[in-house]
């Protein structure tokens, strides 16, 4: 009789990887629990009654140690510049699949880098199982697909949270340093950070956009082939400060978004948005889902969101819904989640 798979969630004590330990449990998972700190990792399993492990990723014995009886690890650990190569290392030399929820430009392209390795040993390694690159790959794989593939990509997400986490400030100020990126013919092409602002429309209202070196230029270049790629960050619209509150304006304020624009060979263009809520919830309900899919049987080497789940992977997703539109003249249809 074959042992029941397990599962490791390394980084389990930060505030994301909290709310995917209890989601975890609520969904009927009994994770692993893992992390530098003894106390606090002590703490959190002893709160939520799972298994625990203190582990260093500088110390490989230790590692070895950890990952000899699990199947799969999930990631939680931010900023991923400092976490993911050597974890997702020792997965691949324990043969143990690789998860994580980062959305990092310099991750995706050390990770990606991993590929045959990975195909070797029949491993699966997917970065971005989180709200910010699943929401836009699974759209640009469908935008993609509907121009029968995309010559111009164009992604964003946003994000809504009542309670952001600190991770997210921490990563970006790691990254800084990388400078700006966008993709053009195939390529990663240097470009001015903070250049290049425009204006996206969403279902709420116009959203002003930023281009930003995320993981979505090898996500979705991954997922589509497209060769001229462009990640956006948006800022929510502005609310009038002195006007009261209304029904719509709070909801729009609790509403996170992804986007994509795919223009084809011919001049076709489709686009739609991916809509939900807390994007601090959905990440927890993702990657949660993407260890259960994973589990299941994924292909082996380095995935996308998309390239590993399909592209209605993020309409699995309580309260996720898809907007179209085809055509500029096309009248806006929601279709509902899966």
């Amino acid at each position: 009789m074959s042992r029941a798979k397990t599962w490791m969630l390394y980084g389990a004590t930060g505030y994301t990887g909290t709310l995917i330990a209890q989601r975890g449990l609520k969904c009927g998972h009994s994770p692993v629990l893992a992390g530098r700190s003894a106390t606090a990792v002590t703490a959190l399993a002893e709160r939520l009654g799972l298994p625990h492990r203190v582990l260093s990723l500088e110390d490989p014995s230790a590692m070895r140690a950890a990952l000899a009886d699990v199947d799969l690890v999930l990631n939680a650990a931010g900023p991923f510049l400092h976490t993911a190569t050597p974890l997702a290392e020792a997965c691949l030399s324990a043969g143990v699949d690789y998860l994580d929820i980062s959305n990092e430009l310099q991750v995706f392209r050390a990770l990606y880098d991993l590929d045959e390795g990975a195909r070797q040993a029949d491993v699966s390694i997917i970065p971005g199982v989180g709200f910010g690159v699943v929401a836009t790959n699974c759209l640009a794989r469908y935008v993609s697909e509907a121009v029968g593939g995309a010559e111009h990509l164009k992604v964003a997400s946003r994000v809504a949270s009542e309670q952001p986490g600190p991770g997210a400030a921490a990563t970006m100020q790691e990254n800084l340093p990388y400078g700006g990126w966008i993709r053009q013919g195939g390529q990663l092409c240097p470009q001015e950070l903070f250049t290049g602002v425009t204006t996206i429309g969403f279902p709420d209202g116009p959203c002003e956009a930023m281009p930003v070196p995320t993981g979505d230029l090898e996500a979705a270049f991954h997922a589509t082939g497209a060769p001229n790629l462009v990640a956006y960050a948006v800022s929510p619209p502005v609310l009038d400060a002195d006007a009261s509150p209304n029904r719509d304006s709070v909801s729009s304020a609790s509403r996170s978004f992804g986007w994509a624009s795919a223009t084809g060979r011919d001049g076709s263009v489709a686009e739609a948005w991916l809509q939900t809520g807390d994007s601090y919830s959905f990440t927890p309900a993702a990657s949660i889902r993407a260890v259960e899919e994973t589990l299941k049987g994924t292909a082996p080497g380095a995935l996308s969101p998309a390239a590993a789940f399909g592209p209605d992977f993020a309409f699995t997703i309580q309260d996720t819904t898809r907007i179209d539109a085809f055509r500029a003249d096309a009248t806006l249809s929601a279709s509902p989640g899966r």
